[in-house]
């Protein structure tokens, strides 16, 4: 891994040059093997919340350069630490909800099947608030995701506030990218309901 640390160290001086170029570096050089070590070194972390964990810590190093000092490691060893973290609390946090789950379910799969139908039913909009509250986290990861899954329960079927949510208005794929991802927020929702 130290050719890996160093092109990393290379990628984050460019960033910090204003290369226009280095972000896209960062996720293409570190992405993988951030998740790969996550896998690794965090028992019972799935393979999505790793990669989840892996993006998390690029994008908040990409945020936020100045919390990362080169000094006291090298950015492989910093984004593997967050990532790491991150994976350990993505364990737990599961771990609790299935918990909660035990003593309270509920039926998630009617909405990961049929979100726009329930719309005016006030009883399953409380159970959409419940579903946000418990296991919002697992389901949308990012904050976008979670606009997104808000809209979704909402019952919207239009692509423009979608595209809003994600930050892609005007943009000549955002119909496209908007189904993606509503397409891996249903497959959570799906995956959670299968849990229950």
């Amino acid at each position: 891994m130290a050719a890996l640390g160093e092109r990393l160290n290379e990628i984050h001086a460019r960033i910090l040059a204003g290369s226009r170029t280095a972000s896209l570096d960062l996720f293409a050089e570190a992405a993988a093997p951030v998740t790969g070590h996550v896998m690794q070194k965090v028992p019972g972390v799935t393979e999505d919340e790793a990669h989840d964990c892996a993006l998390n810590a690029i994008m908040g190093h990409l945020e936020n350069t100045q919390i990362f000092d080169q000094t006291k490691s090298s950015l492989w060893t910093y984004l593997c630490m967050v990532a790491a973290a991150d994976g350990r609390d993505a364990v737990d946090n599961r771990r609790n909800r299935d918990r909660l789950m035990e003593k309270d379910g509920f039926n998630i799969e009617l909405w990961g099947s049929h979100p726009n139908k329930q719309q005016e039913d006030i009883e399953n909009r409380r159970d959409a608030e419940k579903i946000m509250r418990l296991h919002g986290d697992t389901i949308a990861t990012t904050d976008a995701e979670r606009r997104v899954l808000a809209l979704m329960l909402e019952g919207e079927r239009e692509v423009a506030p979608y595209a809003t949510a994600l930050g892609l208005e005007g943009a000549a794929n955002a119909a496209a990218e908007v189904k993606k991802v509503k397409d891996r927020i249903s497959l959570r929702m799906k995956k959670v309901g299968d849990e229950l």
